[in-house]
């Protein structure tokens, strides 16, 4: 059965308001947990540019500061689901619980002993 948990990223202060969003868009498209970039999509905006994207729209809002995003982690269990079940999985639960309203990135970690996907939504 699957787990999950929420990550709520809050901001740096006024030297880097998006560290934290930058690091975890980073940390979950690395090509070496996601077979070289497979397990990887956006919705509202494009992987590659997504951080750019995000602050884009933060600052359209007057929201650069406070709260940056958040991180959803989808644990499975042990041969419970492949690579593939995942992200079609996850893609369908981004679709209908953010859909047109969020920016969001997300992907499928594949290198450990439980498959794993992350979501990060702004």
């Amino acid at each position: 059965m699957a787990t999950s948990k929420i990550l709520y990223m809050k901001d740096c202060g006024n030297s880097f308001h998006g560290k934290h969003l930058k690091v975890a868009l980073e940390y979950i498209v690395a090509k070496e947990k996601t077979q070289n970039f497979k397990y990887v999509a956006g919705i509202n905006c494009a992987p590659e540019t997504a951080y750019e994207e995000m602050k884009t729209t933060k600052k359209e809002h007057n929201k650069i500061d406070g709260r940056q995003a958040y991180h959803l982690i989808i644990s499975f269990a042990e041969n419970e689901v492949d690579a593939d079940t995942a992200f079609e999985l996850t893609e369908k639960f981004v679709r209908e619980y953010l859909g047109d309203d969020y920016e969001a990135v997300y992907a499928v970690h594949d290198n450990t002993d439980n498959i794993h996907s992350h979501i990060v939504f702004n």
